[in-house]
């Protein structure tokens, strides 16, 4: 597991957890595998502006298995990372924090998700109750993982069907509580109540 701080301490009122690729920006059946690859969706740093206006700290949980499969590098992995960070403070929004699973499926690690490791090392650094918030994905592994961790799984559906999407011998729980067709309709969902 990976992980990335930008600071310890936050004012914020809530914490949400958000998948980064087909939620931040456009997937790629090849990876994203460096900065020149990686293009935010419109909504993206629109959604993460009006979170950060409401005191709403992102963190980002990740499997970028693209680092052991031997399609990008390490100093390309983070420049990228920086890169992204930067544009969305630039954009009036903010990531607290950014967890990164860099294995491939076969080496069966503890921190991929579905698996729910990286969100509950971040709940526990930052104090979060994983019941007390969500966690926003575009696959259903994504789902899994928010409901091991016990937290609301909400469904960014931008494309339709999904490559993942559970099988008619799916015995791990993926259906989600809610889904949108763009971050800043999710988010807005989620937080507007909150901060009326």
């Amino acid at each position: 597991m990976l992980s990335w701080i930008g600071n310890l301490e936050t004012t914020a009122r809530d914490v949400l957890f958000i998948d980064r690729d087909g939620v931040l920006n456009l997937d790629r059946p090849d990876y994203v595998k460096n900065w020149k690859e990686f293009q935010f969706y419109p909504d993206a740093l629109s959604a993460l502006r009006w979170l950060n206006q409401r005191q709403v700290a992102v963190i980002v949980i990740s499997n970028q298995s693209a680092l052991h499969r031997g399609y990008t590098d390490w100093d390309s992995f983070w420049h990228l990372h920086h890169a992204m960070v930067r544009e969305v403070r630039r954009a009036g929004g903010n990531i607290l924090a950014t967890y990164y699973c860099p294995h491939r499926p076969d080496e069966n690690c503890y921190c991929r998700k579905p698996s729910p490791a990286m969100l509950l090392s971040a709940a526990r650094t930052f104090g979060v109750v994983p019941a007390s918030t969500a966690m926003v994905g575009d696959r259903y592994t994504d789902m899994r993982t928010a409901r091991k961790a016990g937290c609301r799984a909400i469904l960014l559906n931008r494309l339709g069907a999904h490559p993942d999407a559970p099988g008619p011998l799916d015995t791990e729980p993926s259906a989600p509580d809610d889904q949108f067709t763009s971050l800043l309709e999710a988010v807005q969902a989620l937080y507007s109540k909150a901060s009326s």
